[in-house]
């Protein structure tokens, strides 16, 4: 919430404003200046008194109480007092302050606190907080407001907390301990005019000389400095008017809108410093001016329009001033310290720029992205498609060449040769030396080099929009650096052996180390994925542009984060309050930046060239302590204790944390974790320098807040916060005890229920049981009746065999031998006999079926000649077919077998060729048995009427437990007595006439 205007402030002033006299050219330091008022962070515009405390604060006199100020925000103290003045104790390590109703407010570790006085002893200055009377008027400063509405008998001047010097009209005294030491005799026409620094006094007289007082003698002193060179000086110093602050121990002359810095040199003179220039103190109201000489920085206090601090600019970019030609990228050394760049601007040591003839000859102009030095100090740039080389003065193109592909990047070696990236065609060289040189190609792998460098004499790297790859020259090797495959690489910069630095455009900066890709840290907002380059300076520091500002961080820093010894790396980031045109710096050139002989570093901006001087430059680093301001618990405020105890069910916490730090906000780096020691996660601060935490659950929380104060490892301070969340209600010993008595009460019941509920169970399956053995005992004595029944039934069915063979199938077979007269020509007899055949085989038939489902015994297999059962079964049938015209072929290969039981088979064989011959008249029957895989198939085709399509889908379809027999029972021996030899029953109707009848057998084997 600030406003930075520029130097030239014609608002404030009506002049120009610029910076420290003495200074021209580069050394010209200009200054931003950051206006502060009410609308902005202080609480009202009147700044009475600036002074520091021994924390690093700045503390504001106002009419609305005491202000902290911090560096970017303001903390109000006692704001409903007006505070009339600051003054510090006697050593310097604490603050007061005096409200007009002569109250004394103590400053300690950032904060404020009522003084109380000690009645038994004396306190620090109270000359000062209660020996303010009509007669007596204490001077702690100029100047002084009152100065022209108030004329008191004694002014009181003083020099610590025990010791003042008491200006009469006509003399002066010095007071130790309210015990007078001496006094003299000294006319006074001004008191305003006295002043101390240190232990002594001084006064300006009206000529505008100074004087000191050794004791009682007047002596006057030298003036040395800045303020000698101010023509106002020699002719109106009688018109220097004091700012004296007293608690900081600093002296200022004003003098024509000038402000010098006044200081006691070693032999007793005073030096002075300009450090504010062409501004009017007078018409801004200044009553207070504090300067910081480790930054550079001036705090102006005004009775009515807050506070101005003027920051010193560092850097002083060098620009023509012509617009679009103060865009640059590549520089190369020219001259004595001097630097040239593409445009043909040359800038000298002093920052004076002058343009080159030679470069308008140019055709096509140079591109600005390429210049080189080779070793006889030539100069070599480009343009889109063409090289150019220069002699060392730019005075004559001794050299030129037109490429038939786009030119991406020159880079000269310490071999004398000059390596040139192509877009599209490769990587090529040529000697520097030769007059007519030849680029020769060396590489067609390598396109559209953007940065090329050798770390040694046969080792060069070289970056591209697609990776970055490692050549051995003399072996022609190319390695792809893994890890950087699509990364654009940006620049390279190789400081030692085996330390290459890479930077990328949208992936950070690398370190290739020991065959080892590290990937570098980013700054906190990120500025640095888009680094451009990167350039060390002599003490160990390394400066990288981005696209956001400049960068400082120690090189050792680094790669102690490399090796896993360092977890964070600090980074010092310089911004365009700094002096730059822009904060945008340039890349994608070569070089990237320049470091020159005399040690300057040069870069390139997108306003001007960055030039400087590292040694000059300061980083004010932020070191000060960690304070807790203000605890804020759901709106209200907490004691800002490090120790805190919080209820159970709030909602939100607020921690307000503030470290003083005079510089660049960005180079604050504040991080917080909870609990825990490790493997801690911690979570950057909030620029705002709040903490926040939601409701959290009961327990004790360690809060560590770690600041980093700058370079080096574990560089940092860490502040401690402890605070506790109740115990919710529900958390209580008591809640619990009683739960706990609640939990037994309840055990108890359940058990009780649950004893009762399993002794009616009990009794009930108890009662199930008995009615379930009754029952079974029916059950058994049902089943031991059917048991008996079925012996029974078996018996009598195996004893129905017995007579069936003995009584019914020996006289049939005896019938059919007597009737078996085939000379006679009876065809009586031979209807007996084919009568008496059907019915014995019949017979014979259901005997075996019987035989087979009443014995339940398994079924024996063996190997069974399936033609020679089909031969013989076909031989039974012969004569009957005969009759009936039906011939039978067996057209089964002899010797072929299977592992069945024959009985059961030759049953089945006999019922199908029976129905076969039954239906088929004048015609034929074909019988034949093959093997398909592990099935065998035994086909009988006649020619016959066929069977009826209903009968032939039961046959298919069969199904166990369907009671619907069809035409007889013999078809359904045939299928019961198959399943009982893994058998099944098949019937497809021929295409002409007659059925094919398959039986087909799963067998396991067969020979």
């Amino acid at each position: 919430m600030r406003r930075f205007v520029h130097l030239l402030i014609p608002l404030l002033t009506g002049t120009p404003a610029f910076a420290l006299s003495g200074l021209s050219g580069i050394d010209t330091l200009p200054y931003t200046i950051t206006h502060y008022t009410d609308e902005n962070g202080l609480p009202q515009n009147s700044v009475k008194f600036i002074a520091p405390d021994d924390e690093g604060f700045l503390w504001l006199a106002t009419e609305n109480g005491l202000v902290r100020f911090e560096g970017d925000r303001f903390r109000n103290f006692n704001s409903s007092s007006r505070i009339s003045y600051i003054f510090s104790n006697s050593g310097h390590d604490k603050l007061f302050a005096r409200t007009d109703q002569r109250v004394g407010i103590q400053v300690e570790n950032g904060r404020t606190a009522t003084f109380t006085r000690d009645p038994k002893g004396e306190d620090d200055y109270e000359f000062l907080i209660y020996s303010d009377t009509a007669f007596t008027y204490p001077v702690n400063g100029l100047p002084n407001v009152f100065a022209d509405g108030i004329h008191p008998d004694y002014f009181l001047i003083p020099v610590n907390a025990q010791e003042y010097y008491m200006v009469c009209k006509d003399s002066i005294r010095f007071v130790r301990k309210k015990q007078e030491q001496y006094r003299f005799k000294f006319p006074i026409s001004n008191p305003w005019k006295f002043f101390t620094m240190g232990d002594s006094l001084y006064q300006l007289t009206e000529k505008g000389d100074i004087n000191f007082f050794d004791k009682d003698k007047a002596v006057n002193v030298m003036v040395r400095g800045d303020i000698l060179n101010f023509p106002a000086y020699k002719t109106r110093k009688k018109d220097i008017q004091l700012y004296w602050n007293f608690v900081a121990q600093q002296l200022f002359f004003y003098l024509d809108q000038q402000c010098y810095f006044v200081e006691v040199l070693p032999d007793g003179s005073l030096g002075t410093t300009l450090v504010v220039k062409d501004f009017d103190f007078e018409q801004l109201s200044i009553l207070s001016v504090y300067y910081t000489a480790f930054n550079k920085r001036v705090y102006l206090g005004s009775s009515s329009k807050g506070m101005f601090v003027f920051s010193w600019k560092q850097f002083h970019p060098l620009r023509t001033g012509e617009g679009k030609t103060d865009v640059y990228y590549a520089q190369a050394p020219f001259g004595n310290d001097g630097i040239i760049t593409p445009q043909g601007i040359a800038f000298d040591a002093q920052g004076k720029h002058s343009s080159l003839p030679l470069f308008d000859r140019v055709k096509g102009r140079y591109d600005n992205y390429s210049m080189q030095v080779d070793k006889e100090g030539n100069i070599w740039s480009k343009s889109i498609r063409s090289i150019y080389k220069m002699n060392a003065a730019c005075t004559e193109i001794l050299w030129s060449r037109d490429f038939h592909d786009g030119v991406s990047q020159l880079y000269t070696d310490n071999a004398g040769r000059l390596w040139i990236g192509t877009l599209k065609s490769g990587l090529y060289y040529l000697y520097t030396k030769d007059e007519n040189p030849v680029p020769l190609l060396y590489s067609a792998t390598i396109k559209g080099a953007t940065y090329m460098q050798m770390e040694n004499a046969d080792t060069m790297w070289v970056g591209t929009s697609k990776g970055l790859f490692r050549i051995q020259v003399s072996k022609n090797r190319i390695d792809t650096i893994a890890g950087l495959e699509e990364a654009h690489v940006r620049s390279l910069y190789i400081p030692n052996k085996d330390e290459v630095w890479v930077t990328t455009y949208g992936s950070g900066f690398y370190l290739h180390r020991q065959n080892r890709l590290t990937t570098m840290p980013l700054d906190k907002l990120k500025y640095l994925a888009f680094a451009h380059c990167i350039i060390g300076d002599a003490h160990g520091y390394f400066w990288i542009t981005s696209n956001k500002g400049l960068f400082k961080a120690s090189r050792k820093d680094l790669i102690a984060y490399a090796d896993w010894k360092q977890d964070l790396v600090y980074y010092f980031y310089y911004g365009k309050s700094q002096g730059f045109f822009t904060n945008e710096f340039n890349g994608g050139c070569q070089p990237c930046a320049l470091k020159l002989s005399n040690g300057d570093i040069s870069l390139p901006s997108l306003d001007g060239i960055v030039r400087f001087s590292p040694d000059s430059l300061n980083h004010y680093l932020p070191a000060r302590k960690l304070f807790l301001d203000e605890v804020e618990l759901d709106g209200h405020s907490l004691p800002a204790n490090d120790t805190l105890l919080l209820p159970n069910n709030f909602l939100q916490l607020k921690l307000h944390i503030s470290t003083p730090f005079f510089g660049d906000n960005y180079n604050t780096q504040i991080f917080y974790s909870v609990a825990g020691e490790g493997n801690d996660i911690w979570l950057p601060v909030e620029s705002n320098h709040v903490i926040s935490f939601s409701s959290m659950p009961s327990g004790t929380y360690h809060l560590r807040i770690r600041k980093i104060n700058g370079f080096g490892a574990n560089n940092f301070i860490e502040k401690s916060i402890v605070f506790t969340v109740e115990l919710a209600w529900f958390e209580t010993v008591w809640f619990r005890i009683l739960l706990l008595g609640l939990l037994a009460l309840s055990v108890v019941a359940y058990l009780r229920w649950r004893i009762t509920s399993i002794q009616y169970k009990t009794h009930l399956l108890e009662t199930r049981v008995s009615d379930r053995t009754r029952e079974l005992k029916q059950a058994l004595e049902f089943l031991q009746t059917s048991e008996n029944k079925l012996r029974k039934q078996t018996l009598m069915q195996q004893r129905l065999i017995a007579a069936i063979t003995h009584d019914i199938k020996t006289p049939m077979k005896f019938l059919m031998l007597l009737s078996n007269n085939r000379n006679t020509g009876d065809k009586s007899a031979k209807a007996v006999y084919d009568a008496l055949y059907k019915m014995y085989h019949l017979v014979e038939n259901l005997i075996q079926y019987m035989k087979t489902h009443i014995k339940g015994e398994g079924v024996i297999l063996e190997a069974v000649d399936l033609h020679d059962l089909l031969e013989e079964k076909a031989g039974i049938f012969r004569p009957i077919a005969a009759a009936r015209e039906v011939e039978i072929f067996n057209d089964t290969t002899p010797g072929s077998k299977v592992m069945v039981n024959r009985q059961l088979l030759a049953v089945v064989m006999h019922n199908l060729l029976d129905n076969a011959v039954k239906y088929t008249t004048q015609g034929s029957i074909h019988m034949e048995a093959i093997h398909q895989g592990n099935e065998v198939c035994i086909r009988f085709i006649d020619t016959g009427i066929g069977m009826q399509p209903v009968l032939a889908d039961w046959v298919n379809q069969y199904n166990a437990t369907d009671t619907q027999v069809h035409n007889g029972i013999g078809l359904l021996i045939v299928i019961e007595l198959l399943l009982l030899i893994n058998g099944r029953l098949k019937v497809i109707p021929n295409k002409d006439t007659g059925t094919t009848v398959s039986v087909i057998l799963e067998i396991n084997n067969s020979n």
